[in-house]
């Protein structure tokens, strides 16, 4: 498994990615699928925030999506701002993996907390988080929605 970086060359990927989840996009964005102008969205979005943008590849395919940064400037922690697998590599431990190589690259980075954001209703996405050990810390209400924040330690 390998992280590669996210480009906006890149958009169709991503684009294929966030549709197959339908779900998450209803959640997110209030539509079931997104148009290259939301991605274009969150690239700019990303480079105010300067998080890292990355594709998660495995055995040569494009399986997910991972944003983090390193150094939330609000807080001095590392963030995960978008966690996402293909619809079609779900179920496979691929989500575990994909988590356990960014907790990795994050300690590398000498950090011992790690924080995301999870979307309320978003009853899969909180139990994943926890069963991987992140705890509620507070709750907030970003884009009119409310969310839980999640933070683990590493």
């Amino acid at each position: 498994m390998i992280f590669e970086k996210n480009e906006i060359n890149k958009w169709k990927i991503e684009l294929e990615i966030m549709n197959s989840n339908s779900s998450y996009n209803l959640l997110s964005k209030n539509k079931r699928t997104i148009s290259f102008e939301d991605i274009k969205s969150e690239f700019e979005e990303s480079k105010k925030l300067n998080t890292t943008r990355t594709l998660i590849k495995k055995s040569g395919k494009y399986i997910g999506l991972v944003d983090y940064c390193i150094e939330n400037p609000s807080d001095h922690t590392p963030w995960i701002s978008l966690f996402v697998i293909h619809k079609q590599y779900q179920g496979s431990r691929n989500s575990l993996e994909a988590f356990r190589y960014l907790e990795d690259l994050i300690r590398q980075e000498d950090k011992k907390k790690l924080r995301l954001a999870v979307h309320k209703e978003n009853e899969n996405g909180l139990l994943f988080w926890t069963k991987l050990g992140f705890n509620k810390f507070k709750e907030v209400v970003f884009d009119g929605k409310p969310h839980y924040c999640l933070e683990k330690d590493i």
